[in-house]
Formats: C-alpha cells, sequence, structure tokens
C-alpha cells in the first residue's frame, strides 16, 4: 500500500506548534505585568543622626579651618579669614573660591567663670611647594564669652599668638556653654605649587 503525505504537512504541524509557543509566552507576560500593577512599591532610605556632648571644664573641636581653593599667580597674596562673619578676604592678585570657614572650639564652664584662652601652638601651612606662613591668629567675637577690660564687649579681633597672649574672658552663657571661633592670615607665595597644604592650631582654654 502505497501511502503519501504532502511534504508541508509537518512543516505546518511545526508552524502551529510554534504559534502556540508564542502565544503561551505573551500570555505568561501579561499575567506578570498585571500582577506587578497590583504590588505597591515601598521605598526606605537611612539617614544619620549626630550629636555633641559637651563635658565639663573641656574644649572640643567642632570645625577646622578652611581657607578654600586658591589659584596662585606670579605674584604673592593673602588670604585672610574672619572669624565672626566666616568669610574671606583677598589681596594681592590670587584667586579664591570655595569653602571659606573659621576653627572652631566649643567649651564648658559656668555662668561668670573666667577662662584664658590662649594659643598652645600654630603650624604653618605645608604642602608640596612653599611652606605658606599662618599669622595673624584672631578670636571672633560672640555671645557666649567676653574679654575682659575690653571696650568691645565680644572680644572681636583679640590677638592670640602662639605661645603667648593669654586673654582672660569670662564665660556669660547661662548654660556656660561657649564658642571659640578662630580666623587667621594664610600668606600665599608667588607661583604657589598646586596640592593640599596642611597645618594646625592648638586652642587652650585654663578656666579660672
Amino acid at each position: 500500500m502505497f501511502s503519501w503525505f504532502h511534504p508541508g504537512t509537518r512543516l505546518a504541524g511545526r508552524f502551529t506548534q510554534a504559534a502556540f509557543a508564542v502565544a503561551a509566552v505573551l500570555c505568561m507576560g501579561f499575567g506578570a505585568t498585571a500582577a506587578q500593577a497590583q504590588t505597591r512599591t515601598v521605598a526606605k532610605a537611612n539617614g544619620n543622626a549626630k550629636a555633641v556632648v559637651v563635658a565639663p571644664l573641656t574644649l572640643l573641636k567642632t570645625q577646622d579651618m578652611d581657607f578654600g581653593k586658591i589659584a596662585p599667580r606670579p605674584t604673592a597674596g593673602t588670604v585672610t579669614i574672619d572669624p565672626a562673619t566666616q568669610t574671606c578676604a583677598v589681596t594681592g592678585p590670587i584667586l579664591r573660591f570655595g569653602t571659606c570657614a573659621a576653627a572652631q572650639f566649643v567649651g564648658q564652664g559656668s555662668k561668670n567663670l573666667g577662662a584664658r584662652v590662649s594659643i598652645a601652638s600654630a603650624t604653618n601651612l605645608t604642602g608640596p611647594g612653599t611652606t605658606m606662613v599662618l599669622d595673624n591668629i584672631v578670636l571672633g567675637g560672640n555671645s557666649s564669652i567676653v574679654f575682659i577690660g575690653n571696650t568691645n564687649a565680644q572680644g572681636s579681633g583679640v590677638g592670640l599668638s602662639a605661645g603667648g597672649g593669654n586673654q582672660r574672658y569670662s564665660i556669660v552663657s547661662s548654660s556656660g556653654i561657649f564658642t571659640l571661633s578662630i580666623g587667621a592670615t594664610l600668606h600665599v607665595n608667588a607661583n604657589q605649587a598646586p596640592g593640599v597644604y596642611h597645618g594646625s592650631i592648638t586652642v587652650s582654654v585654663q578656666y579660672l
């Protein structure tokens, strides 16, 4: 018995199976999308909390001195930080931009307690190029501590030279917590080499 089949019969069957396979995939895709649409998305993020607790008769640094970014020139110049306003003034042709911040320290005594403030040490800024001199260190005024005997009740502009300059103050805040804001002048050399420069200031407080 002679059996004959058309060559395209089995091929047609394959096409039919392929078509069902695609249809099944499409249905699965639609089903997943519908399920996702019914699911609520919850996003979470973490934040940090910070507090500084000041112990009695201590001193704590809360902010570093920062002269920002400086573009040198063939001629030297200076950058001076005003400790009261947290602003920088520039002399000479140099350019300065970015952060400007006085050094800040927080201490705690008691109201009307005396305190002698001095600069225990101060170093010039060193880095990849010539050392930059740091001088004219001053204590800015604020309402938490006053300079005794100064006509300016806030003690603004009182010099605090390294190794000396003991100045007597009185703590006037009711909590006994006071802030010391320190400014200074940085001498930028002509054609100062680029890079990061570091120095330090150590403040000493003797409670009386």
